[in-house]
C-alpha cells in the first residue's frame, strides 16, 4: 500500500498498526506510557506509510490552544491548592501559556471533563493535582493524547509524568520524633471534613503512620486513628468546628490517652489545638501535636509540622509539562522531592 506522506493520516497509521489514534501520537511523540513493542510497531506502519507527526499541526488537532487545565480536587481557598497553582503559573506563563483550574466536585464532573478534553483537545496538557483516582479513570489519562502530569498523586499509573513528596516516609519521621521523646500512645487524625471523593492525601499519610507505629512497636492498645466524617458517618458533617470538638473529646476519651497526636494538616492541627487547650490540656507538656504542610498558619502557633513546598512542586511539574510538549524525551519522568521536619513548640520530651 503506497501512499505519500501529504496524503497519509494519523488514522491511518493507527489502522494499520492495530491501535488506537492516541497510542499513534503518544508512541510518535516519545511519551512514555506505551509498551516497546507497540511503539515499534507503530514507528514501523508510519515509516511505511510515509508518515510524518507534526508536534504543532497534526490532525489530531489544528494548532496549540496555549492553554493547560490543572485538575484539583479541592478548591483554590485551600493551600495546597493555591501555592501549586502559584508555581505552574510561574512554570507556564513565561511560554506564553494560560493555567486553567477546573476543580472537580464529584465523579461526574471529572468523567465529563475527561470526554469533553478527549474529544475536543482543546487543552495542551493535563495536570493532575493531588488525586486519588480509580482504574477506570488511570485508563481514562492514559488513552488521552495530551501530556498529563501529576502533582502529589499516589500512583503514577495513566500519567506520563510526575511530582511529589514521600508522605509515608516524612511520617515514619514524625513518629520516630514521638517515640523519641517518650510518647508511648500516639493518635493520627485526618482533615475532619472531606467534601470530595478525590483527595488522597489522608489515605496515603493514615498508610504512613500506620506503618511507622509498626516499624516503632506500638501495639494497636497504644494507636488510635480518627478518621474524616465522611468515612465515620457523623450528623454534623458540614461543620468543622463541631468535627473539631468531637475529635477532641474522642482523644480526651481514649484509654490510654494518646499524648503524641499526629494531624493530617496544618489548618487541622492549629484548629485541634485551640480546642485541646481549651479543655485544659497543656501542649506541649503533656501532649505533643505535629501537623502537615508548613502552612503559614503553622508559624503563627509555632507548630512542628512536616514542611512541604507546593510551589516548588508545581515549578517542576509545569517543567515537565513543557519539555512533553516540545516532544522532549524526560530524563526523569516521575521525581520525588524533600520534605523538611521542623520541630517547634508543640512537641516535647514527656
Amino acid at each position: 500500500m503506497n501512499r505519500t506522506a501529504t496524503r497519509t493520516t494519523i488514522n491511518d497509521v493507527a489502522r494499520q498498526a492495530g491501535v488506537s489514534v492516541s497510542t499513534v501520537s503518544r508512541a510518535l511523540r516519545g511519551l512514555d506510557k506505551v509498551n516497546p513493542d507497540t511503539r515499534a510497531r507503530v514507528e514501523r506502519a508510519a515509516e511505511e506509510l510515509g508518515f510524518t507527526f507534526s508536534k504543532t499541526a497534526s490532525s489530531l488537532a489544528s494548532g496549540r490552544s496555549m492553554r493547560v487545565a490543572v485538575l484539583l480536587p479541592s478548591g483554590m481557598d485551600q493551600w495546597f491548592n493555591a501555592n501549586a497553582f502559584e508555581g505552574l503559573y510561574e512554570g507556564f506563563s513565561g511560554e506564553g501559556y494560560d493555567v486553567v483550574p477546573y476543580v472537580m466536585w464529584s465523579e461526574a464532573d471529572l468523567d465529563s471533563f475527561l470526554r469533553t478534553v478527549s474529544g475536543t483537545q482543546n487543552v495542551d496538557a493535563i495536570i493532575v493535582a493531588s488525586f486519588l483516582l480509580d482504574a477506570d479513570r488511570q485508563r481514562m489519562l492514559a488513552e488521552l493524547a495530551t501530556p498529563t502530569i501529576g502533582i502529589n498523586t499516589p500512583s503514577v499509573e495513566g500519567l506520563d509524568a510526575s511530582v511529589r513528596i514521600d508522605d509515608k516516609a516524612a511520617m515514619h519521621g514524625v513518629i520516630r520524633l514521638l517515640r523519641s521523646l517518650g510518647h508511648e500512645a500516639v493518635a493520627y487524625v485526618e482533615q475532619p471534613v472531606q467534601s470530595s471523593p478525590f483527595v488522597c492525601s489522608d489515605s496515603v499519610r493514615l498508610q504512613g503512620f500506620l506503618d511507622a507505629v509498626n516499624e516503632q512497636g506500638y501495639d494497636e492498645t497504644q494507636v488510635l486513628t480518627i478518621l474524616s466524617i465522611d468515612r465515620y458517618g457523623s450528623a454534623d458533617g458540614n461543620d468543622e468546628h463541631l468535627a473539631i470538638s468531637d475529635i477532641a473529646a474522642q482523644l480526651v476519651g481514649a484509654t490510654p490517652r494518646p499524648t503524641g497526636i499526629c494531624v493530617e494538616n496544618d489548618r487541622c492541627a492549629v484548629m485541634l489545638l485551640k480546642e485541646l487547650r481549651r479543655l485544659g490540656w497543656h501542649i506541649p507538656e503533656e501532649v505533643s501535636l505535629v501537623g502537615f504542610d508548613g502552612d503559614s498558619l503553622g508559624d503563627v502557633v509555632d507548630l512542628s509540622t512536616v514542611r512541604q513546598d507546593p510551589k516548588q512542586l508545581g515549578r517542576v511539574a509545569a517543567d515537565k509539562a513543557l519539555q512533553l510538549m516540545r516532544g522532549e524525551t524526560l530524563d526523569e519522568p516521575h521525581t520525588v522531592l524533600p520534605t523538611s521536619l521542623l520541630t517547634r513548640s508543640t512537641t516535647a520530651r514527656l
